[in-house]
């Protein structure tokens, strides 16, 4: 009876093993029954003793056919190690698997952020003008189409990172690729959908006297026309679902993506990566800006390209903005296709979480009540909420990203307005500024923190300094030009400031040319200000870029000057002398970008790691959903009714407000400085506060030894690196004495 027992103990130490086949089940199998055999022989002379063993050898019968069963269920159950390679289902090829590694995932993941920064930030601003035009919408609706990515960001981004925080995440972030570029796709759709651009009529220029009547018959009926609602115009439910797609591929990638790239690399690597993909970002941005802006030079509708007679600078023309989201929507469906290839996690990631020491913000064992233990969101979400170096960064952040958000919307408008120059010209002074500027800052500030490995309290102290210095480079706006003289804005037709004739565009000279502020088009000579347009100087005849027989100019003339043969034509040419500091403040702005973006990768570095690892994911969404919906959402806002205050004449139409189009730009200058030194230092004081109240986890006094991770993972030089700094014996009260970012 015991040789038996003794085989049924090694079958079973057999079937432990993930080596064993069923050959070997079967040949042991074998030699069970045998020792069954030499064990029970027949004998009658105790029937009660056979009875006995007859049961015991059916309880051994039976154990042996539980772990047969057990080891076929096993050999049917992929390993974990093999559901880590790259592929799919059995499919997973060795020549893919010089792909799994971190450096790859991030290039991915970086390649996909820089093409969503492409159409969502870039090549969507510049076409609002655009669809603006095609489809009847005001801009109040385009506003909306472009804060539908942040609301669907932000809505969306707790609930994906509460789904995104088990496994599997590479294939969670490739669905998100798939739907940002349906997304992509559906904002390309109305155009295959509407048919042909029609041309409109070409805007009037000049005054038009002896037509007042006729002029006013046809704006009467232009406005008519445009206070119907256009079938058209229900195309922005089209962009606005657009949008929120698009927001569903950026919340994963910055929740899902971030965390699972922050598995599988060791920490002090974290803040680089975190640079590399948000510099991606910015540049996508950068580079939407310039292929959108050429692909507009592009008639909407190709195929009638050489039908048309205009040129891009005509006020009919209409680009083909649709290019740009379909460009995207293919570059988006190319790179879903690696990211899905890659497995539940990378290799060595669990190696990588068990060599982690712990920095996370040192919570009270009586922050949650009993009344939400038995929940587990309720208590994940309060555990995040509650942890205040989580809040205050996160609080920081949103400050900055309100900075960082109403910057790049209006900093071409402020560039047009201070310096004078055209808008396709101020955009590319900004972009060609803050694009390269932002990347800079994003990949050094990430470098820093890896090369001096800052622990948590060391990386709240570089925040706090590169906030404060962020802060003191805001002086920039300061540089301007003088602001021009126009007549009828801000000063008299007189052309006396201490006139005491009223300040209004409409005077007795062009009252008769029925003209409007819908078009600016400023017109002077080299012994006046400017006009406001040849209309409101009274203008009749055109000749290229002259204008001849202006009524208000003799009038101005007769006020202030003697000489008869003055010339009193008006030109759109040289009205405004070159600014000489107009290069000296972009270089300046470039230092003033790449300081403000210095904070952002260390800082949310800060945030992976002040949190639990099983809530890292969830509270990437918390800090999405504050950041997205109080800054980037709010910043514009914020910064486009600051500018709106300060506006001196507006752009109107049948009686509608539209856009500014002249600002104070005395108090512009002092209203956006003291809006961006007060967020910079709101920036500071919650940095200020999550040092003060963040508190490290208590280590034990035994001798905590810092392994290295499997070499599969990182390189050998670094390894040897990383062995000289890593392999210490600490014995320390506290956790924060570790560097681990």
């Amino acid at each position: 009876m015991m040789a038996s027992v003794f085989r049924l103990k090694k079958i079973e130490s057999l079937a432990e093993e993930k080596s064993t086949t069923s050959t070997d089940l079967d040949k042991e199998e074998t030699l069970y029954k045998s020792d069954m055999l030499l064990d029970n022989p027949v004998s009658s002379e105790n029937h009660e003793s056979d009875s006995t063993e007859i049961k015991a050898e059916g309880d051994l019968v039976q154990s042996l056919a539980d772990i047969r069963g057990s080891l076929i269920l096993s050999s049917k159950k992929p390993s974990e190690d093999y559901l880590n390679r790259c592929g799919y289902g059995t499919w997973r090829p060795e020549f893919l698997q010089c792909f799994n590694s971190p450096n790859c995932l991030v290039f991915f993941m970086g390649l996909y952020s820089l093409v969503l920064g492409f159409i969502v930030n870039g090549v969507h601003n510049v076409n609002i003008s655009s669809i603006e035009r095609r489809f009847d919408l005001d801009s109040t609706n385009l506003g909306f189409v472009s804060s539908a990515y942040d609301v669907s960001a932000a809505v969306l981004a707790v609930v994906i990172g509460y789904i995104g925080s088990g496994k599997r995440k590479p294939r969670l972030l490739a669905i998100a690729v798939f739907i940002s570029a349906m997304g992509s796709f559906i904002m390309a759709l109305p155009h295959f959908v509407v048919g042909k651009y029609t041309l409109g009529m070409a805007t009037e220029k000049i005054c038009t006297l002896g037509l007042t009547s006729h002029l006013h018959h046809m704006n009467v009926s232009s406005c008519t026309t445009l206070s119907r609602s256009s079938p058209l115009s229900l195309y922005l439910y089209v962009f606005l679902f657009a949008q929120l797609l698009h927001g569903i591929g950026g919340t994963t990638l910055f929740t899902v993506g971030i965390s699972l790239m922050d598995d599988s690399v060791i920490p002090k690597k974290t803040p680089l990566y975190l640079g590399i993909i948000y510099g991606c970002n910015i540049l996508g941005s950068g580079l939407g800006y310039i292929i959108g802006g050429q692909l507009l030079n592009i008639y909407v509708d190709v195929d009638k390209v050489h039908s048309v007679k205009l040129v891009p600078g005509d006020t009919r023309w209409l680009g083909a903005w649709w290019l740009g989201p379909t460009l995207a929507a293919c570059l988006q469906l190319i790179v879903c296709i690696p990211i899905s290839l890659f497995g539940s996690e990378l290799p060595g990631s669990l190696d990588v979480r068990q060599h982690r020491i712990p920095q996370a913000h040192r919570a009270s064992s009586t922050q949650l009540t009993s009344k939400f233990k038995n929940n587990k969101f309720m208590t994940t979400t309060l555990t995040v909420v509650r942890n205040p170096c989580f809040v205050f960064i996160t609080l920081g952040m949103t400050t900055e990203g309100m900075f960082l958000s109403g910057t790049a919307a209006f900093l071409p408008k402020f560039i047009e307005n201070q310096f004078g120059v055209p808008a396709s010209k101020a955009a590319v002074l900004s972009g060609m500024a803050v694009v390269p500027a932002a990347v800079c800052g994003l990949v050094m500030g990430g470098f820093i923190a890896k090369k001096f490995n800052f622990t948590i309290r060391q990386a709240i102290k570089y925040l706090v300094v590169t906030s404060s210095l962020s802060a003191m480079a805001c002086a920039v706006v300061w540089i301007r030009c003088q602001a021009p003289h126009i007549y009828g804005v801000s000063i008299p037709y007189t052309n006396r400031v201490t006139s005491s004739f009223p300040i209004k565009l409409d005077v007795l000279c062009n009252n008769m040319c029925n003209c409007d502020t819908d078009a600016f088009e400023p017109v002077c000579n080299e012994h006046t200000s400017l006009y406001f347009s040849p209309c409101y100087a009274g203008c009749v005849v055109q000749s290229g870029h002259m204008f001849h027989n202006c009524s208000c100019v003799p009038e101005l003339l007769h006020l202030n000057f003697s000489d008869p043969n003055i010339s009193t034509a008006l030109t759109t040419e040289n009205c405004r002398p070159p600014c000489g500091v107009l290069y000296l403040f972009a270089v300046l702005l470039f230092f003033s970008m790449c300081v403000s973006f210095l904070p952002i990768a260390p800082g949310d570095s800060v945030q992976l790691r002040c949190v639990q690892e099983e809530h890292k994911v969830y509270a990437q969404g918390i800090k999405t959903l504050i950041v997205r919906m109080l800054g980037s959402f709010v910043g514009p806002i914020l910064m486009g009714k600051l500018l709106d205050l300060q506006c001196e004449t507006w752009r109107e139409r049948c009686g509608q407000r539209l856009s500014c189009w002249l600002y104070n730009q005395d108090n512009m200058v002092i209203g956006i400085y003291m809006y961006s030194v007060s967020l910079k230092g709101l920036s500071v004081l919650f940095s200020c506060l999550a040092l003060k109240f963040y508190r490290p986890p208590v280590c034990t006094n035994e001798v905590i030894i810092i392994q290295k991770p499997p070499d599969s993972i990182y390189s050998q030089a670094e390894d040897k690196t990383g062995a000289e700094k890593d392999e210490k014996h600490h014995s320390v009260p506290e956790m924060e004495e570790t560097s681990m970012l």
